[in-house]
């Protein structure tokens, strides 16, 4: 297993990476089968069966560490209503991807807000941005357990959060 010490990623994985111009390769580790997860400024590079798949930082909800089960996941944004897909990977050490991946998450956070729909029950509306550039701003939505997505008042909270959010975004 390379070392987390090394402080080139090795040509071979570079080479098999989509990277835009100018993206470097900024944190990596290798799961239990010997497949590499690359960390960049711009996105994370997921290994796949066909090769990588690249996930920008903006479509990535947050990351997991367990390490008593050495297992990090990856939980993406997911579209209204839909489950947030996660991807498991099996490391020993998550060391400085684990790092990045927080850091970079966190900065592609540009505007969060909460409202309550009914009792303590809420939604949080957020908004991100690639860490890199001016992209469009990409929104979701984090529903409080039992709140039901096809709900009409947790459809008009939700669309009325979002409408406040993108109208304070715009107003800085």
């Amino acid at each position: 297993m390379p070392s987390r010490r090394r402080t080139r990623l090795p040509a071979a994985i570079r080479e098999q990476l989509d990277l835009a111009r100018g993206e470097r390769p900024l944190a990596w580790a290798t799961d239990r089968d010997g497949r590499w997860y690359v960390g960049t400024d711009r996105a994370l590079h997921l290994a796949t069966d066909e090769g990588f798949r690249r996930l920008g930082w903006e479509q990535v909800e947050r990351a997991d560490w367990q390490r008593d089960t050495g297992q990090l996941a990856v939980v993406e944004v997911s579209p209204w209503g839909e489950p947030e897909p996660r991807n498991v990977i099996e490391v020993d050490d998550a060391g400085h991807l684990l790092e990045l991946l927080r850091e970079r998450v966190t900065k592609s956070v540009v505007a969060t807000t909460y409202a309550r729909v009914r009792g303590k029950a809420g939604l949080s509306v957020i908004g991100r941005r690639s860490p890199v550039g001016q992209s469009p701003i990409l929104w979701s939505y984090l529903l409080s357990a039992g709140l039901d997505p096809a709900d009409p008042e947790v459809i008009a909270v939700a669309e009325q959060t979002l409408r406040d959010a993108q109208r304070e975004l715009s107003g800085l």
